[in-house]
């Protein structure tokens, strides 16, 4: 089983901006609008890490790449999820624990969904 390390801090701030982007973005962009603090280097190194980690598909444009989330937020959110629950020694207690934590509006919304299932 290949674990999936969690994203750091900048790494999960930069997924968040491309999440919500209108496609593509070049490093430019990110270190704009993300960390415009931080050294440009930085972000592109970050982009290449997530790309090289395969959360990033990236496309030559002009002398830049453009880069783009290869999960939607659900999907990789639901993916840590799974990954959570692979590693715990009692899923069912996992499970179980989770569920009591949901609102009841979460609950409910769950409930519609495994019905649809």
């Amino acid at each position: 089983m290949t674990r999936k390390r969690a994203l750091g801090a900048l790494e999960e701030t930069i997924m968040e901006f491309l999440w919500t982007g209108d496609g593509p973005a070049t490093p430019a962009e990110v270190h704009s609008s993300v960390a415009p603090e931080l050294a440009y280097t930085t972000v592109m190194t970050v982009l290449t890490r997530l790309w090289e980690k395969g959360r990033l598909t990236r496309e030559r444009q002009g002398r830049a790449y453009v880069y783009s989330p290869v999960l939607s937020e659900a999907q990789h959110r639901a993916d840590t999820m799974q990954t959570s629950l692979d590693q715990a020694g009692d899923r069912a207690a996992v499970l179980s624990s989770f569920v009591e934590t949901l609102s009841s509006e979460d609950a409910a919304e769950l409930r519609k969904i495994l019905h649809q299932k």
